[in-house]
C-alpha cells in the first residue's frame, strides 16, 4: 500500500498480510491530493522505463510484465486495507509565519499562530516539528541566507519557551530560494519573507 507521489516514488510501503501475490494499493498523497504517479519497474523486463501507475485508491497485482491497475475506489477496499488506513498517521500539518523585513520579529497577524501552532502540537503525542525560514530578493543571497536561519531559530526559540521538547525541533535556513511569489532581485514581498512549519 503506498501513497501517490512522483514519478518512481514508492511512499509509505506497508506490507498487506494474506495478499495472494505481490500487489499495490496506491491511495492519495498525504495532503488529500491525488496528483502524482508510481513507475514499477521489473530489471526482467523489456521496458526500461517501467509501467505507470496512477490514480487514488487503485489497486495492481504486480505479476508480469505488464501490471493493470483496477481502480477500486474507498468502497472496495478490504478489511485488512482499512484497518491499514485507519493505523496510518495523521498528514502534516503545516503553518506559515511572516516576518517584518530585514528582521526575526514576526509581523501584524502572526503572532496568534504560535498560539495555534501550540494546540495542535499537544494535541498530537509524539510528533515532530521542522521549521524552515525564508526570505524575500531584496539583500545578497549570503545574507539572506543567514537570516531565514536566524528567524526559523527564532521561532525554535519561541517553542521551546512554550514547552516545546528542543530535541523534536529541527531548523532550516533557505534564503531567497523558494519563493512562495516569483519577483525580480531587489523586490520586497511580505509573503516571501517567512517560516514554514511542519508538523509531522
Amino acid at each position: 500500500m503506498m501513497r501517490a507521489g512522483g514519478l518512481g516514488a514508492a511512499l509509505l510501503p506497508i506490507l498487506l498480510a494474506g495478499c495472494a501475490g505481490p500487489s499495490l494499493l496506491l491511495l492519495d498523497n498525504e495532503d488529500g491530493s491525488s496528483e502524482g504517479a508510481l513507475a514499477v519497474i521489473d530489471e526482467r523486463c523489456a521496458n526500461p522505463e517501467g509501467s505507470t501507475i496512477a490514480g487514488s485508491f487503485t489497486r495492481t497485482k504486480l505479476a508480469g510484465c505488464a501490471p493493470r491497475p483496477k481502480g477500486v475506489g474507498q468502497d472496495g477496499l478490504k478489511p485488512d486495507e482499512r484497518m491499514l488506513i485507519n493505523d496510518l498517521p495523521p498528514p502534516p500539518a503545516r503553518f506559515i509565519m511572516y516576518f517584518v523585513p530585514d528582521t526575526t520579529d514576526l509581523a501584524p497577524g502572526s503572532e496568534g499562530m504560535i498560539e495555534a501552532l501550540d494546540r495542535h502540537f499537544k494535541a498530537r503525542p509524539g510528533a515532530e516539528i521542522e521549521i524552515i525560514g525564508y526570505t524575500d530578493t531584496v539583500g545578497k543571497p549570503d545574507y539572506n541566507l543567514v537570516l531565514s536561519q536566524k528567524r526559523a531559530d527564532e521561532i525554535k526559540g519561541r517553542l521551546v519557551q512554550l514547552g516545546f521538547p528542543t530535541d523534536a525541533i529541527t531548523t532550516t535556513g533557505r534564503g531567497e530560494s523558494e519563493l512562495r511569489f516569483e519577483t525580480p532581485d531587489e523586490t520586497e514581498n511580505g509573503g516571501n519573507r517567512r517560516v514554514e512549519i511542519i508538523v509531522r
